[in-house]
C-alpha cells in the first residue's frame, strides 16, 4: 500500500511543481498598452496668474494589469529623455536621502517624524556629512542617555499591491555609538472594523562604534493578516551619534517616478510607460509656468530737482526688470524715509509739502508712465517728494521701491538720495556728449574746471568756476580712426594676449585686450616713456595700472572702456569712442572703494557707477578724477594736428 501510495502521489507532486513554475514565470503578454497618471504638487500654481513660485514636484506612477510596467520616461521641455526601469524593484520609502525638507518641526524633514519625544537627543538635517551618491543631506541623531531614539515614516507607509518577498536597507555612519545603530521594520494591519494595528517585521543588524558609512540590509515578510503597509523606523540606542542616509524598501509591482521642475521659465513635461510585453503608450503632456525670481537688476536710478518749489523737493527714478512673468505694473509702489522727521519709512499725507501725521510703513502711488502688466523692463518714477530739510550731508534720504512681477513675487529697493558724487581736478575740462546727472549732491564743489554737455540737464553738479556749456556739439576731432590715421610714426602691434611695453613708441592691438597683473611689465610705473596704444575693440581694466610723474600712456580705444569695481587707481590717458564705465561688475547692493583716475579722460558717456553705499558717500567721491595737462602737451609730438578752444569766463 505505502508503495502504491508513493508511486500515484510522486508523479503528482512533479506536475504541481511543473505547473507551478509555468505560472510564477508566465508573462501575461497583451496588447494594451500601459497608462501612466501624473501628479502635480502643489495641485494648483501657487502664485498669480497661473504662475508657480516654487519647483513643482511631479510623481508619475505607471499601472499595467497584464504583462506589468517595465519602464517609464519622460523629459523636460527638449532636454534627454529619462528613462527609469523597473524590471527589478521599485523604493517605496519616502524621501529616501532626505532631500525634502518639511519645515514642520526641528526635525525639519518630509515625510519623517520623530518616534517618541523623550529628551535626551537631538535631531538635525546634516548638509556637511552625507552618503556621496546620495546629496546633499543626512538626518543626525546625537544621544546623551541610554534610551532608544529614532525617526520614522509611519504618516507616509509604504504601500504595495502584495508584501511578499520585500527588503530593506539604510546607510549608517556612528561616532561613539555605546549600544548601536538600527533600522526595525514594522507592519501596519487593518482588520474589518477599521482597526489598526502595528507589529515588529524585523530587526536589521546593529552598527555600533565608530564606523564610516555601512549598508545594512534585510530581507523580509510580514506575517500580520490584513496588511495595509510597512514602514522603517531607524535610530540609535545609546549614547553616540548617528546618521542615516539613502534609505530603501522595494517592492516592485509600483512603478513610480518622482522628479521636480525647478527653473524659471515656461515647461513642457512629456511622458510615457512601456510594458514588459512591447507596447508603448503615447506620450502625455504637462505644461507648467515657474517664476520664483522677484523683479531685479535695478539700475539707472536717479533724482533731480523740481523746477519750481526749494531745494528739498525731489523727482527720483529706477528702472527694474523681470526677465520670466514680467512686471506686474499695477503694484509698484514707494514710501520714504526722512532723516530726523521718522523712525522708519512711511509718507507724509502731503508728500508734496512735507506735511501731515507722519504714516509708517504707509506707500504713495508712483507716476511711472504707463505700462501694459507683464513688461520685462519699466521705468518707476515718483511724484515730487519734499524731503523736509536741505540737510543733504547728515544722513542718507531714502526712497523705498516695491516692485511686484505677474508671478506674485516681489521685491523692494532702497535708493539713497544723497549717494555717490564725482570729483574732478586740475582746471581741465570736463566733457560729457549727453548729459550730467547725479544722485547726490556734493560736500564740495564737483570740478573746478570747464563743463560741457551735449544734453540740457545738470543735476546736483557744481564748479568752482560756475561755467556751464550746453548743448554743446560733439567734437570731431575725437575720432578712433582719424587718430590712427593722422598718427605720426611707425606702429608696433601687440596681440590681444600679449603684455605691455614700458617704451616710447606707437602700439597697436587688434581685438579686446584685457590689462591683467600679468600683463603690466616690471618698471612700468617708474619707467619715463611717452606712448600711444590704440585698441581697436573694448578695453578691460582688472587691475591697478599707471606710469610715471615723467611718462604718458594714452590708450585711444574704438570701443568701451570697462573698469573692474576693485581697481582703484588708474594714472594713464584714456579716449574712447564709446563708453567708459567705472565699476561694469559692481553687483546689485554691494559696494567699493573709491576710484583714483589721473590721466585724460575722454568718451562718448562716463558711466560713473561706483557707489561706497549710505553714510561712506557723504564726505568722499566715488570717483576721484584729476585732469594731468601733460597729456594735451606731449601727445603733440604724435598727434599731426591739434584743435584748442578757448573759454573766458569771469
Amino acid at each position: 500500500m505505502p508503495i502504491t501510495i508513493k508511486k500515484i502521489i510522486l508523479p503528482f507532486t512533479v506536475f504541481l511543481l511543473i505547473f507551478s513554475v509555468f505560472f510564477e514565470h508566465k508573462v501575461m503578454a497583451g496588447t494594451t498598452p500601459p497608462t501612466t497618471s501624473a501628479q502635480v504638487d502643489p495641485e494648483n500654481p501657487n502664485g498669480k496668474n497661473g504662475w508657480y513660485t516654487k519647483p513643482v514636484k511631479i510623481t508619475l506612477t505607471g499601472t499595467d494589469l497584464e504583462s506589468g510596467v517595465k519602464e517609464i520616461n519622460y523629459r523636460i521641455d527638449t532636454g534627454n529623455w529619462v528613462k527609469r526601469d523597473f524590471s527589478n524593484s521599485l523604493n517605496l520609502a519616502p524621501n529616501p536621502s532626505f532631500e525634502d525638507s518639511g519645515g514642520l518641526d526641528f526635525l525639519d524633514t518630509q515625510d519623517w517624524r520623530i518616534s517618541n519625544s523623550a529628551p535626551g537627543a537631538t535631531y538635525t538635517r546634516d548638509n556637511i556629512i552625507y552618503k556621496d551618491e546620495f546629496p546633499t543631506t543626512s538626518i543626525r541623531i546625537d544621544s546623551t542617555d541610554d534610551s532608544w531614539h529614532s525617526i520614522n515614516h509611519y504618516d507616509i507607509f509604504a504601500a504595495a499591491g502584495s508584501f511578499n518577498n520585500m527588503s530593506a536597507y539604510a546607510w549608517i555612519r556612528t561616532s561613539s555609538a555605546s549600544s548601536g545603530a538600527y533600522f526595525n521594520i514594522y507592519s501596519i494591519s487593518r482588520d474589518g472594523l477599521g482597526q489598526i494595528t502595528t507589529n515588529l517585521v524585523k530587526t536589521s543588524p546593529v552598527v555600533s562604534g565608530t564606523t564610516d558609512w555601512t549598508k545594512i540590509s534585510i530581507n523580509f515578510t510580514p506575517t500580520a493578516d490584513n496588511v495595509i503597509g510597512v514602514y522603517m523606523e531607524v535610530g540609535i540606542e545609546g549614547t553616540g551619534t548617528m546618521w542615516v542616509d539613502a534609505v530603501n524598501i522595494s517592492k516592485s509591482d509600483v512603478p513610480t517616478v518622482l522628479f521636480y521642475v525647478s527653473s524659471d521659465g515656461h515647461h513642457t513635461v512629456e511622458y510615457y510607460s512601456v510594458d514588459k510585453a512591447g507596447n508603448i503608450e503615447l506620450p502625455k503632456f504637462i505644461f507648467l509656468k515657474i517664476d520664483q525670481t522677484p523683479p531685479g537688476r535695478w539700475r539707472d536710478s536717479g533724482s533731480v530737482r523740481s523746477l519750481i518749489g526749494n531745494d528739498h523737493q525731489i523727482y527720483t527714478w529706477i528702472y527694474v526688470e523681470d526677465d520670466t512673468s514680467g512686471i506686474s505694473t499695477l503694484t509698484d509702489k514707494f514710501q520714504y524715509f526722512v532723516p530726523g522727521r521718522s523712525t522708519n519709512f512711511g509718507r507724509f499725507p502731503n508728500i508734496i509739502n512735507c506735511k501731515g501725521t507722519w504714516q509708517e510703513n504707509g506707500w504713495a502711488i508712483l507716476v511711472s508712465p504707463p505700462f501694459l502688466p507683464g513688461v520685462k523692463r519699466a521705468y518707476l518714477v515718483t511724484p515730487m517728494v519734499d524731503f523736509c530739510d536741505s540737510e543733504w550731508h547728515k544722513a542718507c534720504h531714502y526712497v523705498r521701491f516695491y516692485s511686484e512681477d505677474m508671478a506674485g513675487n516681489h521685491a523692494i529697493k532702497d535708493l539713497c538720495i544723497n549717494g555717490p558724487w564725482i570729483k574732478i581736478r586740475g582746471n581741465g575740462i570736463v566733457r560729457a556728449n549727453q548729459n550730467i546727472e547725479m544722485v547726490a549732491e556734493s560736500v564740495e564743489h564737483s570740478t573746478d574746471g570747464l563743463v560741457e554737455i551735449g544734453g540740457d540737464l545738470i543735476s546736483f553738479f557744481t564748479s568752482s568756476k560756475n561755467t556751464y556749456l550746453r548743448q554743446i556739439d560733439p567734437p570731431t576731432e575725437f575720432d578712433y580712426q582719424k587718430f590712427f590715421e593722422n598718427v605720426k610714426g611707425p606702429k608696433t602691434q601687440i596681440s590681444t594676449t600679449g603684455n605691455l611695453v614700458n617704451s616710447s613708441g606707437i602700439y597697436f592691438i587688434e581685438g579686446d585686450y584685457e590689462i591683467t597683473n600679468s600683463k603690466i611689465p616690471g618698471g612700468y610705473s617708474s619707467a619715463t616713456f611717452d606712448q600711444i596704444v590704440f585698441v581697436n575693440g573694448n578695453l578691460r581694466i582688472s587691475t591697478d595700472v599707471g606710469v610715471g610723474d615723467a611718462s604718458t600712456a594714452l590708450f585711444i580705444v574704438s570701443g568701451d572702456v570697462e573698469i573692474d569695481e576693485k581697481v582703484e587707481n588708474v594714472k594713464i590717458g584714456i579716449i574712447s569712442d564709446g563708453d567708459i564705465k567705472t565699476a561694469y561688475n559692481l553687483e546689485e547692493g554691494k559696494t567699493c572703494k573709491t576710484l583714483n583716475l589721473k590721466g585724460i579722460f575722454i568718451a562718448n558717456r562716463i558711466r560713473f557707477s561706483r557707489t561706497l553705499q549710505g553714510n561712506n558717500n557723504e564726505k568722499s567721491p566715488a570717483e576721484n578724477v584729476l585732469y594731468e595737462p601733460k597729456y594735451v602737451l606731449k601727445m603733440s609730438n604724435f598727434i599731426k594736428s591739434n584743435s584748442v578752444k578757448w573759454i573766458y569766463s569771469d
